[in-house]
Protein backbone atom coordinates (compact mmCIF):
# COMPACT_ATOMS: atom_id res chain seq x y z
CA UNK A 1 0.00 0.00 0.00
CA UNK A 2 1.10 3.17 -1.21
CA UNK A 3 0.25 6.85 0.54
CA UNK A 4 -0.68 7.98 -2.48
CA UNK A 5 -3.32 5.13 -2.59
CA UNK A 6 -4.86 6.86 0.56
CA UNK A 7 -4.73 10.23 -1.39
CA UNK A 8 -6.55 8.95 -4.18
CA UNK A 9 -9.46 7.30 -2.53
CA UNK A 10 -7.74 3.74 -3.01
CA UNK A 11 -7.66 1.00 -1.05
CA UNK A 12 -9.83 2.57 1.44
CA UNK A 13 -11.11 -0.60 2.71
CA UNK A 14 -7.85 -2.31 2.91
CA UNK A 15 -6.79 0.24 5.37
CA UNK A 16 -9.30 0.39 7.53
CA UNK A 17 -9.18 -3.55 7.54
CA UNK A 18 -5.36 -3.33 9.23
CA UNK A 19 -6.73 -0.78 11.61
CA UNK A 20 -5.75 2.85 9.52
CA UNK A 21 -8.01 5.39 10.53
CA UNK A 22 -8.51 7.48 6.62
CA UNK A 23 -9.43 11.37 6.51
CA UNK A 24 -12.91 11.32 6.31
CA UNK A 25 -12.89 14.71 4.35
CA UNK A 26 -11.25 15.90 0.63
CA UNK A 27 -7.81 15.77 1.07
CA UNK A 28 -7.56 17.82 -1.89
CA UNK A 29 -10.49 20.29 -1.69
CA UNK A 30 -9.25 21.04 2.47
CA UNK A 31 -5.07 21.61 0.49
CA UNK A 32 -7.26 23.84 -2.06
CA UNK A 33 -9.20 26.29 0.34
CA UNK A 34 -6.63 26.58 2.57
CA UNK A 35 -4.48 27.91 0.10
CA UNK A 36 -7.06 30.05 -1.56
CA UNK A 37 -8.48 31.65 1.82
CA UNK A 38 -5.90 30.53 4.85
CA UNK A 39 -6.85 31.23 8.19
CA UNK A 40 -4.56 29.46 10.45
CA UNK A 41 -0.58 29.86 10.57
CA UNK A 42 1.57 27.80 13.51
CA UNK A 43 5.08 28.41 14.05
CA UNK A 44 6.80 25.50 15.19
CA UNK A 45 5.82 21.58 14.42
CA UNK A 46 7.22 20.36 17.19
CA UNK A 47 5.31 17.11 19.04
CA UNK A 48 2.94 19.17 21.47
CA UNK A 49 1.58 20.98 17.94
CA UNK A 50 1.26 16.81 16.23
CA UNK A 51 -0.14 15.93 20.02
CA UNK A 52 -2.67 18.27 20.40
CA UNK A 53 -3.89 21.00 17.97
CA UNK A 54 -3.07 19.28 14.79
CA UNK A 55 -5.09 16.28 16.40
CA UNK A 56 -7.94 19.17 17.24
CA UNK A 57 -8.08 20.31 13.48
CA UNK A 58 -8.31 16.40 12.19
CA UNK A 59 -11.34 15.70 14.10
CA UNK A 60 -12.92 19.43 12.71
CA UNK A 61 -11.70 18.28 9.53
CA UNK A 62 -13.36 14.62 9.92
CA UNK A 63 -16.55 16.37 11.70
CA UNK A 64 -16.68 18.83 8.81
CA UNK A 65 -16.80 21.18 11.53
CA UNK A 66 -14.37 23.32 9.62
CA UNK A 67 -12.94 23.31 6.18
CA UNK A 68 -9.30 24.42 5.95
CA UNK A 69 -5.80 23.20 7.12
CA UNK A 70 -3.44 24.59 9.07
CA UNK A 71 -0.10 26.10 7.43
CA UNK A 72 2.92 25.39 9.31
CA UNK A 73 5.99 27.54 9.54
CA UNK A 74 9.29 25.27 11.29
CA UNK A 75 11.51 28.51 12.75
CA UNK A 76 14.19 25.54 13.97
CA UNK A 77 18.03 27.44 13.68
CA UNK A 78 20.92 25.70 14.90
CA UNK A 79 22.53 28.79 15.56
CA UNK A 80 19.30 30.03 17.78
CA UNK A 81 20.14 27.06 19.59
CA UNK A 82 23.97 27.51 20.14
CA UNK A 83 23.43 31.00 21.35
CA UNK A 84 21.07 30.16 23.59
CA UNK A 85 23.07 27.68 25.34
CA UNK A 86 25.96 29.62 25.28
CA UNK A 87 24.18 32.48 26.95
CA UNK A 88 22.83 30.03 29.36
CA UNK A 89 25.75 28.70 30.32
CA UNK A 90 27.24 32.51 30.65
CA UNK A 91 24.79 33.28 33.19
CA UNK A 92 24.71 30.29 35.12
CA UNK A 93 28.73 30.33 35.25
CA UNK A 94 27.94 34.24 36.89
CA UNK A 95 30.09 35.91 34.11
CA UNK A 96 28.59 38.72 32.41
CA UNK A 97 26.96 38.32 29.64
CA UNK A 98 28.40 40.05 26.36
CA UNK A 99 26.40 41.70 23.85
CA UNK A 100 26.33 38.33 22.60
CA UNK A 101 23.31 37.33 25.41
CA UNK A 102 21.65 40.91 24.89
CA UNK A 103 19.64 40.21 22.09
Amino acid sequence: MKLSDIKNGNLSAEWAEKGYELPKFDVEAVKAKTHAEPTWVHFGAGNIFRAFPAAILNEALNSGKYDRGVIVAESFDYEIIDKAYFCASVLSSGRSPSNTCSS
